[in-house]
């Protein structure tokens, strides 16, 4: 009995973003995923409190609570098509990053970008976080804490991944001295990042200050990005026959001058109906095309070809299906040459697989 074929796609970080607790800004982070997300970042939201929330469900709401829905939310990102699940990091705000630090220790965070990480007693842990006392709150804030003392400080003392810190110069919030104390108990990481915004509030209330950490968090996400190897099976990549299938002749000349280059033979045609003839005289190895093609779509074109057992890759600017159809692999436009070379080992070795089993 064969094996099912693989279904694939690009494999992509991800980014869970948690808000603080009441934060008014939720509109910046849906933004800021929508960027990631044009970046190749696949990213969801944490919204504490949610909107939807009861206000006796809010009022009865604890860490422990909170902290779930965290774990619920970093759950459903790795079971995303396309999501590698070796590369999710998450970034988090105030009392969202305190609730971070707890999720690093339970799950495989790879890096951790943290703005004015809140910080709270371990005792009342199972208390509604709306009944905690503020002001011994801002007190504790004030002391210096290690790892030992605070089971949050704890889990960023076991952390080995990244790290971005960020505070404000001028958070009566979150002051000075828990960034400290979050930084010290970083002492084993890979790599951290400390960047103070001297003059800054807690919200970043002056737009001047808003890019400052925009801009510092962007720079350093895409080192993060820059840093990934795709965790894929590599297969040794012959020199492979490809037919493009693409109706914009800019990008078909781009996409055969790319493939060249990478060492492939390819050629192109403009239409489905062509495409089909050319292919099934057995001239070539792959198959890659757009899918908004004329007349017959590339979904089309792939199913008349899946009776070959032929690997299709659909290159196009379309966000990935939940499934894909065994044989068939997704490409999402704008790619680099690295994740073609990618997509392209996966092809090979399915059209090798199927090859034998023909």
């Amino acid at each position: 009995m064969n094996s099912p074929a693989p279904s694939t796609t690009i494999s992509k970080p991800g980014a869970l973003l948690v808000s603080g607790w009441d934060d008014e800004h939720v509109e910046r982070y849906r933004a800021l995923a929508d960027e990631l997300g044009a970046q190749g970042w696949a990213c969801r939201l944490v919204d504490l409190p949610n909107d939807a929330w009861s206000a006796a469900r809010r009022a009865a709401v604890t860490r422990e609570d909170n902290l779930q829905d965290v774990l619920a939310a970093y759950d459903a990102l790795a079971r995303e098509p396309g999501v590698d699940p070796g590369a999710i990091g998450l970034v988090a705000i105030s009392y969202g990053g305190y609730l971070a630090a707890f999720a690093s220790a339970r799950r495989p965070v790879r890096w951790l970008a943290l703005r004015a990480p809140a910080l709270y007693r371990d005792e009342g842990w199972s208390t509604p976080k709306e009944d905690l006392d503020k002001e011994d709150l801002a007190a504790y804030r004030l002391l210096r804490l290690g790892a030992a003392d605070n089971r949050a400080l704890a889990a960023c003392a076991a952390f080995r991944g990244d790290v971005l810190l960020v505070g404000s110069g001028s958070d009566d919030t979150v002051p000075r001295p828990v960034i400290e104390n979050y930084a010290a108990a970083f002492a084993q990481v890979k790599s951290l990042r400390l960047r103070m915004l001297e003059g800054a509030d807690h919200a970043l209330s002056h737009p001047e200050w808003q890019e400052a950490f925009h801009s510092c968090l962007i720079d350093w996400m895409k080192q993060r990005r820059a840093e990934l190897v795709p965790a894929q099976v590599q297969v040794p990549l012959r020199k492979l026959r490809i037919l493009v299938v693409e109706d914009d002749a800019d990008m078909l000349a781009v996409t055969l001058e790319l493939l060249n280059t990478l060492g492939h033979w390819a050629t192109g045609v403009k239409s489905a109906e062509v495409a089909i003839n050319r292919f099934l005289d057995g001239a070539f190895d792959v198959l890659m095309t757009d899918i908004n093609l004329p007349a017959l779509s590339g979904l089309d074109l792939a199913q008349k070809l899946q009776r070959q057992r032929f690997p299709v890759i659909f290159a196009t600017g379309r966000a990935p299906p939940e499934e894909l159809a065994p044989g068939t692999f997704w490409l999402q436009k704008p790619y680099t040459a690295a994740q073609l070379e990618d997509v392209l080992r996966l092809a090979a070795a399915f059209g090798a697989r199927a090859g034998r089993e023909r």
